[in-house]
């Protein structure tokens, strides 16, 4: 194996170790769930289409928190370079109100691939539509989020994955300003050739939040091949 491979595989096993202990060492009064499916559609040979329909709980699963979907096209350059637009539109429930939240996303893909292993940076800018219904809210609101994944898959009908991913406000009174981090790692088991289910778990901190606590997610996610 190459040294490049090895350091990656060391660094990832680190971080994704670290943040397991975290989670599982931590006294935490609220888990959450996330659950969504994924329908995607190739369209020609450089172009994706995706609808994702998710639902997330809060308060240790007992209330809805947000319901929503999203409608997203994908351009793929190249092996290494991809272009993507998504659209969301859902509501909120905050245990008093429900409200409607709507936002826009655009995104830069870069992807490097050795052997089993392979790296992706994504950077995607946000625009909330509404934002006055969402301002705290970091999946709605306008930001500019950077994520690095690496993922393993040199197991059968198995791909393992780990991501960090970082918040800047885009606002005017907040730009640029470091407003949260998410963590996540995967599991990601091949059905057939055109479904597939993912388990994973997810920490993310609010840092606009007094005090700050961390949020621990679990994620289930089906995927269709159409």
């Amino acid at each position: 194996m190459q040294p490049t491979c090895l350091f990656m595989m060391r660094i990832s096993l680190v971080i994704t170790l670290w943040m397991m202990a975290i989670g599982l060492r931590a006294q935490t009064k609220d888990a959450g769930l996330w659950m969504d499916v994924g329908f995607s559609h190739d369209v020609g040979e450089r172009f994706e289409l995706t609808i994702s329909p998710e639902i997330r709980f809060d308060e240790n699963l007992t209330r809805w928190s947000r319901l929503f979907a999203d409608a997203a096209i994908e351009y793929k350059h190249n092996k290494r370079i991809s272009l993507s637009a998504a659209y969301r539109a859902g509501v909120a429930n905050d245990g008093v109100y429900i409200d409607g939240r709507h936002r826009m996303q655009y995104g830069l893909g870069l992807k490097e691939k050795w052997n089993d292993w392979s790296v992706q940076f994504q950077s995607r800018i946000q625009f909330a539509l509404n934002a006055a219904w969402s301002d705290a809210d970091v999946d709605f609101n306008s930001t500019w989020r950077n994520r690095l994944t690496v993922k393993y898959g040199g197991l059968k009908k198995t791909d393992l994955a780990t991501s960090y991913e970082l918040f800047n406000a885009v606002s005017a009174y907040q730009n640029l300003a470091f407003t949260n981090w998410r963590w996540t790692g995967q599991i990601a088991r091949k059905i057939n050739k055109k479904q597939s289910m993912v388990l994973g778990y997810l920490i993310q901190r609010d840092l606009t939040e007094s005090p700050q606590h961390l949020d621990y997610v679990f994620l289930l996610s089906y995927k269709v091949e159409l």
